[in-house]
């Protein structure tokens, strides 16, 4: 079998462009101008190639038939030798390469005209990934490719008495979600699944045709350990006995006791998919053993919220600092399984009856002791959530819209008029600051200065850049593609228009040639034009409370089929709160976009129910 080696060549992209010979507009990666990446592409795809760039196009462009693997901004290959050959030949013709071959671990770039040997690119001036775990395409089929054939599992155990691992190698990245489903995840250092139990669940078990296993006491270890040989071995060589290791301490101190007052350190998930913002505050309830994987564990019961279990780290004594709101996430390489949330793991622990014993308080001592088990097993108890309880009228609980205007009548709502938006100011300034950089498969410095997103959809978001690289962006999102955005000090969010929604954008841009920076804000087809024909959402860009009330009192005019006065707009905005028909909206950068439920039928409810109760009347005309 020909060796075969993995080639990276740099590339902006994929971008629609007009072929100069037939006219027609076709799919082609931009590849800059100055380097040999062009004309290696088209040496090693041949006729599965075309050069479709513009005379005057200030970059080239390939267009490729079949499949390719692009992977942070680079094209990879899987050539053999004289394909390398061939591509060597290209890049010493021009000053630059920017194609890069993977070998012992590295990126070493192609000799070309300024270097004739192979180099190991600079810091950001090449690839910085590993490429083990993708799959190259072979330029002379178009096809991708894998190193071995078939899937096999090796068994790993160290000690008979704790459960082994099974390593998934092969061609695992077609079975990927499969793998997953089944409770297998991915390491990034050995490129490889795992999935840790005493046997294969029979969804994987489906997929293997090879098994290997490691006895008891060999090098392969239970976590990823590379020793060149085993303890027994060590003690023959060295001649000496190894020191037995000392015992560690059972347990690290409890950090948390009963009754004590503590904070959410993070947004954590609670079964009905409500959050608990960062620094609610709360009351230890319970105590849990320690477990030797995740440490201790409590029953917090949260203030307006209710009780449920979580794990020390999720705690914190300290109280929160005002304006600062942490969420919880994980940055995971391209192609690897997300590792699973701590209310995932808790989930995961109650199911399978893991779940660690509770303890209670000796009276007479003071001293925890752990509560004797029930003769007959019980089910684990899930996290449980105690709602606050509806109003009661006449035994019957009242909808949220009932509600809100029960407690309008108890309690009045400051008067909101049109009026008080200032008739001199029209236009008012949207908040902006730095959130992250946005990137999509492409190579420029796009600043995102907030974003807003309301179920997964991206509904706003306001970014400058190089104005090639804004319009990169601007073309992934409205194709429905997910663009990145990555802060500096947390995981990176995802944005988009949403699965198979393309065009979905209204955009307002602002080019400063002087500068070389282009200013371009996206706004959902949701925010621009609401939809008032039965039940929809739309959403405000609130600068101030007047003109969001001003401009909820005009949605809700052109929603309902009767009439709506200037005197209700306070009403109308503060009882759509209580509601929960006017909501905040996920946002960073100082972006206050508020999200409004168009439900006909809830509004117009609203208003006759307030004029029933005598929390709003009609006008009284001249």
């Amino acid at each position: 079998m020909a060796e075969q080696h993995i080639l990276a060549v740099h590339t902006y992209g994929s971008q629609r462009v007009k072929a100069p010979g037939t006219n027609q507009t076709v799919s082609a990666y931009k590849i800059g101008y100055t380097s040999a990446a062009c004309e290696a592409l088209l040496a090693l795809y041949g006729t599965k190639a075309r050069d479709v760039s513009s005379p005057h196009a200030s970059y080239r462009y390939v267009q490729i038939d079949g499949e390719t693997t692009v992977r942070h901004g680079y094209l990879l290959l899987n050539v053999t030798n004289d394909e390398l050959a061939r591509a060597e030949a290209v890049t010493r013709r021009h000053h630059r390469a920017t194609v890069y071959l993977w070998q012992a671990d590295r990126w070493l770039e192609l000799p070309h005209g300024r270097n004739p040997a192979y180099s190991e690119s600079a810091a950001r001036s090449g690839p910085g990934f590993n490429p083990s775990g993708f799959r190259p395409v072979a330029p002379s089929t178009g096809e991708k490719e894998t190193a071995v054939e078939g899937i096999r599992a090796e068994k790993s155990q160290r000690d008979p008495n704790q459960k082994p691992w099974w390593w998934i190698l092969g061609d695992t990245y077609p079975q990927r979600e499969t793998l997953k489903r089944w409770g297998a995840r991915f390491s990034s250092k050995r490129r490889a699944w795992y999935f840790v139990g005493w046997e294969l669940p029979d969804g994987i078990k489906r997929l293997i045709t090879e098994y290997a296993t490691t006895e008891p006491g060999a090098t392969t270890a239970q976590v990823e350990d590379d020793a060149p040989c085993s303890d027994e071995e060590a003690v023959a060589i060295l001649g000496v006995p190894l020191k037995a290791e000392s015992p560690k301490p059972d347990e690290s101190p409890r950090l948390f006791q009963l009754g004590q007052t503590v904070y959410a350190r993070h947004e954590l998930e609670i079964p009905d998919s409500k959050a608990i913002p960062t620094g609610t505050r709360g009351t230890i309830s319970r105590l849990y053993n320690r477990n030797a994987q995740h440490g201790w564990s409590y029953d917090v019961d949260f203030v307006g919220i209710g009780t449920g279990w979580y794990f020390e780290r999720e705690l914190t004594d300290l109280e929160p600092i005002p304006g600062i709101r942490i969420t919880h996430g994980s940055v995971v390489p391209p192609g690897a399984a997300l590792p699973p949330t701590d209310a995932e793991l808790k989930r995961a622990l109650m199911e399978s009856g893991h779940q660690p014993d509770a303890l209670t308080m000796n009276a007479p001592s003071g001293e925890p002791e752990t509560i004797p088990e029930p003769d007959v097993p019980e089910e684990p108890q899930s996290i449980r959530v105690f709602k606050p309880q509806p109003l009661l009228v006449d035994g019957t609980p009242l909808d949220e819209v009932q509600t809100a205007i029960v407690r309008a009548k108890a309690q009045p709502t400051p008067v909101l008029h049109p009026a008080a938006v200032s008739q001199k100011r029209t236009l008012a300034a949207i908040g902006q600051s730095y959130v992250g950089e946005l990137t999509g498969s492409i190579t420029g410095n796009v600043y995102c200065f907030g974003y807003a997103i309301h179920e997964g959809i991206c509904v706003f978001v306001n970014m400058g850049g190089p104005r090639m690289a804004v319009e990169a962006i601007r073309a992934k999102l409205s194709k429905g593609d997910i663009v990145n955005c990555t802060p500096w000090d947390a995981p990176a969010v995802e944005l988009t228009a949403g699965e198979g929604n393309s065009g979905m954008f209204h955009d307002f841009m602002q080019n400063i040639p002087e500068a070389k920076f282009t200013s371009l804000i996206l706004c959902h087809d949701l925010l621009v034009n609401p939809n008032y024909g039965g039940k929809s959402t739309t959403f405000i860009l609130r600068t101030d409370e007047a003109q969001a009330a001003a401009r909820l009192k005009h949605h809700v005019t052109e929603l309902v089929k009767v009439p709506v006065f200037d005197e209700w707009t306070g009403y109308l905005y503060h009882t759509g709160q209580t509601a929960m028909l006017v909501r905040p909206t996920r946002s960073s950068g100082d972006i206050d976009l508020i999200t409004v439920t168009l439900d006909i039928d809830a509004w117009t409810r609203l208003i006759t129910g307030g004029i029933e109760q005598g929390v709003i009347t009609l006008p009284i005309s001249n």
